[in-house]
């Protein structure tokens, strides 16, 4: 438990959403991490949720701290902080402070990360940590006779497999997939705007249909050849009513029970777009990409990178975590691929998180309230005399 005279803030720094929240909070905060610029209102930017207060979210320009994963552009990063700190949003003391913050695996701008929260904002103390590892602390925590797992981090960049064995990551069994939120949506506007109407600078309206409409395919050929039959007898096909931010504020998914849509209405149909869109991340070939799907990339992992006695603990302990794991039947698609790659006498679990998206956020709020933090962290004193190297010594990603 922390001291009286700390607070701990929990910062889960995605490339795509911001978790955030005190430790005496029982939920995460969720704050776009971008800076917006609409159309519409030229001359204003809007920071992080302030794109709320935008009436109209057509034609949006993004600029983003991250790129292909990694913290690149500090100088956006920083004014989505500034502002997340500040009194009029989430009220961080930071010289009081100790702040649990993720950052990515194999982090190539490590030392200006801990320069920025230390001389920058300068925290009475911080946790540097991978998301991966601090949901691997909440497995632990609720299942505390295992003492292994694998966690999947699926985001909007790309999918992390990371296992993990007593405690501590099992750094040559690390493997990445280039396919996240970004490229599915970005595959989404493509076929959308090929086939019916140009949604190519509308990424905001296209990710929420993704969100909303698509799925995993628990057997892509069937449903390949469900999506091929007349609209009247197709089960997959839906239209998606677009948002016109007047009486709608976000896309609604059209069942063929609902009422007929009108002639001033805007939708898109989606039929097989609905499921070969996810696809990607079992199948990165179908644009191009010479890499393995997501459930050769977790028997790589497993039974090619990490010792073989801990097989049987991994497999038997896989975690799904990250937004994409909310597509419905990834779990099921994942067990169904993997199966045939293990050996029968080895058991497969899975297991999707209560929480995908803010997963990582709870593991760091379960370790502000051990006793195990105050073992991990860098105070500013420490850093002020030994600058980097001890946050080498401390952080591992």
């Amino acid at each position: 438990m922390l001291s009286s005279w700390e607070s701990a803030f929990i910062l889960d720094n995605g490339g795509y959403t911001i978790k955030a929240g005190h430790w005496t909070a029982t939920e995460p905060r969720l704050f776009p991490n971008c800076i917006t610029k609409s159309k519409n209102e030229r001359f204003r930017v809007f920071i992080s949720d302030q794109i709320e207060e935008l009436k109209e979210r057509y034609t949006l320009f993004y600029q983003l701290p991250f790129q292909k994963g990694m913290l690149l552009k500090y100088d956006v990063q920083r004014q989505i902080w500034d502002y997340l700190f500040s009194e009029s949003c989430m009220k961080v003391n930071t010289a009081e402070s100790c702040l649990i913050i993720t950052e990515p695996h194999f982090n190539i701008s490590r030392e200006l990360f801990w320069e920025v929260l230390f001389e920058d904002y300068a925290f009475h103390c911080v946790y540097c940590s991978p998301a991966t590892a601090l949901s691997m602390y909440k497995y632990v925590y609720d299942n505390r006779t295992q003492p292994g797992c694998v966690v999947i981090d699926s985001g909007y960049s790309c999918t992390y497999v990371v296992p993990y064995y007593e405690g501590k990551m099992v750094e040559q069994g690390v493997v990445r997939l280039d396919v996240g939120g970004k490229m599915m949506t970005n595959r989404l506007k493509e076929i959308v705007s090929y086939r019916q109407v140009n949604v190519l600078n509308e990424t905001y309206i296209m990710n929420e249909c993704k969100e909303d409409v698509c799925y995993v395919s628990e057997n892509f050929a069937a449903d390949m050849r469900e999506s091929q039959k007349p609209k009247a007898k197709n089960s997959i096909m839906r239209q998606y009513l677009l948002p016109d931010y007047i009486s709608r504020y976000r896309g609604q998914v059209c069942g063929k029970d609902d009422p007929p849509l009108s002639s001033t209405d805007q939708y898109v149909t989606l039929n097989n777009e609905r499921f070969s869109v996810p696809e990607l991340l079992f199948h990165p070939s179908m644009v191009g990409m010479n890499e393995m799907g997501l459930a050769e990339i977790v028997a790589h992992s497993i039974l090619e990178k990490c010792p073989r006695q801990m097989a049987p603990i991994l497999l038997n302990n896989i975690i799904l975590t990250g937004g994409n794991c909310l597509l419905k039947g990834i779990q099921k698609r994942l067990w169904t691929e993997l199966r045939p790659m293990i050996p029968e006498e080895y058991n497969i679990r899975i297991k999707l998180a209560e929480d995908p998206i803010g997963n990582a956020w709870r593991g760091g709020r379960l370790l502000a309230e051990s006793s195990d933090l105050s073992k991990i962290v860098v105070t500013k004193a420490m850093y002020d005399d030994e600058g980097a190297d001890v946050c080498r010594k401390y952080f591992v990603t």
